[in-house]
């Protein structure tokens, strides 16, 4: 550590021009004037009107690559961790200062300095309330390991790290614990700062970012060869190619239009690749993160919107979606409420390798509603816990065929595994519809599923259309 000046001699600022003038004052003494910007112990030369104008055509640049439909947006300036920390030191070691704005925040110099080049440089609005973000983050690290040593001598207790840190780990002072700390810096421990000045300027980044757009509707599938998602591990029929999933199907078209830079698919529950999703369809969420193009999703314009791209969804003959329309997050978090709670209806195509009668079908039906008893059925372990669970059929109805298929229609608790009912999954479905029928293990088997309905009411049912900013 450099020691401290004398208890009676103030602590000299090198200060740039307009941080001498709001800060500290014209005629206050023991104030130097850097002669680049950048040496400012204080702005760190972020506030130089030259280097404001590299910053805001760097956004303009930023604009013009990847533009957004957008009048206005959010500001929001990250300072380096080290300024965040002086500007406490100064006014703690300098009480006697008496710049015009030595009592306004540093950051919020900051916005005034920045805002009439940003509106130019983009040609976009700010305000406080808005979908989207314009990130700008100064970076300067020469003073880290200094401030981290001054901490850590006047504040130990917040900055020790329990466990062991990795090289090169920069997370023993972050901008939280901080700013936990300015309020106990005292003027003692504020002049014991050595205030050395940049040697260059901050380096700086800038991001956008626009709140994310949530959709809701219910998907039909009508193919066996079509994965709920990309690449699942059961999928080894699947072809191999882009877009062969009903997520990918769905979304891909979704962020073409919106301009999305990602999007996430949720859904309330899945089905195999081999089984069909008919009646109404399975209910689904999606979420386009960072999208560039909303202007049609404001308003109540996206009920048209979407009306739109539902019939351009469904153009592709293997899924059919309905009922598409605009949430919000809240909402989506809907989707997973009760999910055990559900009820779903299925109808299998089912053969027996013994003849089956009327009667022992009759005899089977009679004993439902029934209990079952499911573990972690083989074919999923590889992926899930193995587990017990208790779910419940809630109805059956069958349909002789000839003696050795029938159709079997089911009411069952959500998270039933059917193609293990049928067969009994080796004895670990109990009881199955084998033992209900009284055959042997292995002499029955599902042969085609369908999910025919997922009784949950969704998209959530409103008595007017949400109008959305």
């Amino acid at each position: 550590m450099s020691t401290s000046p004398a208890a009676n001699e103030k602590v000299t600022l090198r200060l740039c021009s307009l941080c001498r003038r709001q800060v500290a004052g014209e005629d206050t003494c023991a104030v130097e004037t850097v002669q680049k910007p950048y040496e400012c112990v204080l702005c760190f030369g972020i506030l130089d009107p030259d280097y404001i104008s590299e910053v805001a055509e760097a956004v303009r640049r930023k604009l013009e690559e990847c533009p957004y439909d957008a009048s206005a947006c959010t500001l929001a300036l990250n300072l380096p961790i080290s300024q965040v920390l002086r500007e406490r030191i100064v006014k703690r070691a300098r009480p006697d200062l008496s710049g015009i704005l030595v009592s306004v925040p540093f950051k919020i110099r900051n916005i005034d300095a920045y805002l009439p080049k940003l509106r130019e440089a983009s040609e976009l609005g700010f305000s406080l309330a808005n979908d989207l973000q314009l990130s700008i983050t100064f970076e300067n690290d020469e003073f880290c390991n200094y401030d981290e040593q001054f901490l850590l001598e006047h504040f130990s207790a917040y900055f020790q790290n329990g466990r062991k840190r990795k090289h090169n780990d920069s997370q023993l002072c972050t901008k939280v614990k901080v700013e936990h700390i300015l309020d106990r810096i005292k003027e003692d421990i504020a002049r014991s700062y050595n205030l050395s000045s940049p040697t260059r300027n901050c380096s700086f980044s800038i991001s956008f970012e626009r709140d994310p757009v949530f959709l809701a509707g219910r998907y039909c599938k009508f193919s066996r060869f079509l994965p709920q998602s990309p690449w699942s591990s059961e999928d080894k029929l699947a072809p191999r190619e882009p877009g062969n999933s009903v997520s990918e199907k769905i979304v891909d078209l979704m962020k073409m239009k919106f301009g999305a830079s990602e999007a996430r698919f949720i859904a309330s529950g899945r089905e195999d690749m081999d089984v069909r999703m008919l009646g109404d369809g399975r209910p689904f969420a999606v979420e386009l993160r960072d999208c560039h193009s909303t202007k049609t999703l404001k308003g109540i314009d996206y009920i048209e919107t979407l009306r739109q791209l539902q019939a351009e969804i469904n153009k592709q003959p293997d899924i059919r979606i309905n009922s598409l329309t605009r949430i919000t997050r809240e909402e989506t978090d809907q989707l997973r409420i009760g999910e055990e709670d559900k009820r779903k209806e299925y109808v299998a195509y089912c053969y027996s390798t013994l003849p089956i009668s009327d009667e022992s079908l009759e005899r089977a039906v009679k004993q439902v509603p029934v209990e079952l008893l499911q573990k972690t059925p083989v074919r999923v372990l590889k992926r899930r816990a193995l587990l017990e669970r208790p779910r419940l059929i809630h109805s059956m109805e069958t349909l002789r065929l000839d003696s050795h298929h029938f159709l079997v229609r089911l009411e069952t608790q959500a998270g039933t595994y059917v193609k293990e009912f049928v067969h009994g999954d080796f004895g670990r479905t109990r009881p199955s519809l084998a033992d209900l029928l009284n055959v042997s293990q292995g002499e029955l088997d599902i042969l085609e599923l369908d999910v025919e309905k997922v009784d949950f009411e969704w998209p959530p049912v409103k008595s007017s259309p949400t109008i959305f900013k």
